[in-house]
């Protein structure tokens, strides 16, 4: 602080009895950013007599203010008027803040921990404060060895910047993870338990033996979790101890767990019911007598014996398990104490957020009706069924009590868009480039209705299709469907020409589980263009023919998605009747079965097991007409082959289609990107077409073996699949070969 009198002044004071003269005004100079008005909160007033010691407060005043770093104060005399003059320098601004040096921790996660100072007056103390919060912050990175200093550069015009430069050092690894008390299981098990693991060789790469703070509190409660579904209920698992090495590179952590008891369950009770049966209750709970007790099974069982009660109308029942553990026989003993309360109807269902669905579209998905008891079951299911038609991006129901004994559903739903634009494509030696343009519609009108209309192209063949279903005919679980088609395809040995049209009738004969229905199907066909070198069987029929059939199929479905399975089942018998009293030019039966199980094995991976087979019998003195016969290969068939690759040859080597076959595929589909649904797929391909001369595995199945990638994407399905063909025969190629079909919404 300077503060500068001169001796004219002091000879003016002197003048004016004794320093009692009143300041006429006070004069504030130098601040640029800071505005006058802040600053005389700490100055001398005018009119104020002047005082030597209120002068010296103010100077001090400013200065713990923070908003200069230097204070002037003259006193000169103008025109009889005493004016006191503040001459201050202000503190700088901070422009930015800079970091330098930083490579492993991004910048954007430091300016997060910092506290802000752009814009602001520099504070040394804040500058100091942060670069103890980006030491701490390299810290929870493990970069225990990372130096940090800072710096102030001026900028000029009362600007500076703070620049952190950062020395990173080596990030700290885990070298070894110990654990100590365990008993009933190895080492090696709790370690494959836990996220945190030791430094690998690879971890460069994928980033083992980085110890994350929330990870490893995680692994603790993993540890505990594994016990108690193994029946160590008062199982404790310490804090882990984390131990640096000298050079602060190395971790080691130790893990401590005291086991304690084992216990086996004694015996289970029920008390406080009247409306369900013991028998019942004793059912629905996974848990037994002499089981080791299992946390996660005793939770479950919670809701299971709840469950038995919602079921029934007593929607708000409300099951209090007690348990009682005797540590000298090792047992616990569980009881259920249920209090049922009443009796529940639904009132309403509302429906709301559907601006294309009909009312009555969504109502039919619905097992239960208004005024109907209570049923927890029927409810779960209807929001399944919902979600499983594929007309909504989001379906939520909720229950709200109106009433003592009565509640609303309130269903909200979002229509999504259910018209797609799909475009198939593909090559083969035979037609070159395949291309199909579809358009599919599964919610014409908001009614349910599904059309779709198909063209397929390619150098040797055109084929258009028409189809139109309505699933509930007359709102009812019964459906109805027309097919139109009128399709060409040039082989290398010939030219098939078919035109028609199909009825079909169905019911859920077991709601939502099993479906029969019944297809009434004219088809005229025609081969033409016959090669010199073709298929005796296949120039027998040269010309026009007629099949008219009608076909029973039956189809079960237990999947849990519609279109991304992690379990259930899918499988479907048909039998195809043509000629006889239909009329037409041949007379055969066709019967054909699949079946298709999921089952996720670990984590997200879903493995897929498929197996089909069909056989043609004819009940007169033709051949089977070709456009019925088994060729196979391709997609949906053996990857790796070519359509019609597979099939049965004549003397001269000529391929005519056999009449049966069968056909197992198997996949292993895991998630690549889970948020936008990107999968791979590892598979394994085997079939065979037959002749009727052979035997069902007569000959060698070709088999084919590959992987790709299947992205259920906002814009339609794209699968991206390479297969390898195994064992091909004769004439055939053994190298790979990419199939690949993308599709569109609109």
């Amino acid at each position: 602080m300077r503060r500068n009198f001169f001796f004219i002044t002091l000879v003016f004071l002197f003048s004016l009895n004794a320093f009692a003269a009143s300041i006429d005004s006070v004069v504030i100079k130098g601040n640029r950013r800071v505005p006058t008005q802040t600053l005389q909160k700490y100055t001398v007033h005018e009119g104020r007599e002047f005082s030597l010691a209120e002068v010296d407060k103010s100077v001090k005043d400013l200065f713990a203010s923070g908003l200069v770093t230097d204070v002037k104060v003259d006193m000169r005399v103008d025109d009889d008027r005493l004016v006191l003059v503040y001459d201050i320098k202000e503190k700088p601004y901070v422009n930015k803040v800079y970091f330098n040096g930083n490579t492993e921790v991004k910048t954007r996660l430091l300016e997060e921990t910092i506290t802000p100072m752009s814009g602001q007056l520099l504070d040394s103390k804040k500058v100091e404060s942060n670069q103890q919060l980006i030491q701490e912050k390299y810290s929870e990175e493990k970069f225990y060895s990372a130096k940090i200093t800072a710096e102030v550069e001026d900028r000029g015009n009362n600007t500076v910047d703070v620049v952190y430069s950062i020395n990173e050092g080596a990030q700290a690894k885990i070298y070894d993870i110990k654990i100590e008390g365990n008993k009933h299981f190895k080492e090696k098990e709790i370690l494959k338990e836990m996220e945190t693991s030791r430094k690998g060789f690879w971890s460069f790469l994928s980033g083992s033996g980085t110890l994350k703070k929330t990870e490893l509190r995680t692994d603790i409660e993993r540890i505990r979790a594994m016990y108690l579904r193994e029946g160590y209920a008062r199982v404790i698992v310490g804090d882990p101890d984390v131990k640096l090495s000298e050079n602060r590179k190395k971790i080691y952590v130790t893990i401590k767990v005291n086991e304690g008891i084992r216990y086996k369950i004694s015996q289970i009770e029920f008390a406080g019911y009247e409306h369900a049966k013991l028998e019942d209750l004793q059912k629905s709970v996974a848990l037994k007598t002499g089981d080791y007790f299992n946390v996660e099974k005793f939770q479950d069982d919670v809701k299971a014996v709840t469950s038995v009660f919602t079921k029934i109308g007593y929607a708000y029942a409300n099951v209090a398990p007690n348990t009682s553990m005797n540590d000298e026989s090792e047992t616990i003993s569980i009881r259920y104490d249920v209090e049922e309360n009443h009796l529940v109807y639904i009132n309403r269902i509302n429906i709301r957020g559907n601006t294309k669905s009909r009312d009555r579209v969504i109502r039919r998905e619905f097992d239960i009706a208004e005024g109907e008891l209570y049923n927890s079951k029927f409810i779960d299911d209807s929001r399944r069924h919902l979600e499983f038609t594929d007309y909504f991006d989001s379906v939520r129901v909720a229950e709200k009590r109106v009433g003592q004994d009565s509640i609303d559903l309130d269903v909200d739903v979002n229509d999504k868009m259910t018209g797609m634009f799909s475009i198939a494509a593909g090559y083969s030696t035979i037609d070159k480039f395949i291309g199909t343009v579809s358009l599919t519609q599964k919610n014409l009108f908001g009614l349910g209705y599904e059309l779709t209309t198909k063209g397929e192209f390619s150098s040797s063949s055109t084929n258009y299709t028409v189809s139109f279903v309505n699933p509930w005919l007359f709102d009812k679980p019964y459906s109805f469907g027309v097919d139109l088609f009128n399709t060409k395809r040039e082989y290398d040995e010939y030219t098939k020409k078919s035109q028609g049209f199909a009825f079909s009738f169905g019911h859920q004969i077991i709601k939502r589980r099993l479906y029969g229905t019944i297809k009434y199907k004219y088809e005229d066909n025609e081969l033409t263009d016959l090669d010199d070198n073709v298929a005796d069987i296949i120039r027998a029929q040269e010309g026009k023919s007629k099949i008219i059939s009608i076909t029973p199929m039956l189809k079960w479905s237990s999947t849990n998605h519609p279109y991304l399975p992690t379990r259930g089942n899918q499988t479907s018998l048909f039998v195809k009747m043509a000629g006889g009293p239909l009329g037409g030019t041949y007379d055969f039966a066709k019967v054909g079965a699949d079946t298709t199980q999921y089952v996720t094995v670990f984590w997200k991976v879903v493995f897929m097991a498929h197996l089909e087979a069909g056989m043609i019998k004819m009940f007169d003195d033709n051949d089977a007409p070709i456009a019925e016969r088994y060729r196979m290969g391709g997609m949906y068939s053996i990857r790796g082959y070519e359509y019609g690759d597979i099939s049965p040859v004549d003397a001269d080597g000529n391929k005519f289609g056999g009449t049966k076959y069968i056909q197992n595929n198997f996949e292993l589909v895991f998630p690549l990107v889970t948020s936008v649904q990107l999968m791979g797929v590892m598979f394994f391909d085997q079939g065979q077409s037959y002749d009727e001369e052979e035997s069902f595995l007569g000959r060698e199945l070709a088999r084919s073996y590959g992987a790709g990638v299947r992205w259920y994407s906002p814009i339609g399905p794209l699968r991206f699949e390479y297969g390898i063909p195994i064992n091909p025969e004769d004439g055939l190629t053994d190298h790979g070969r990419w199939e690949f079909s993308i599709g569109g919404m609109i």
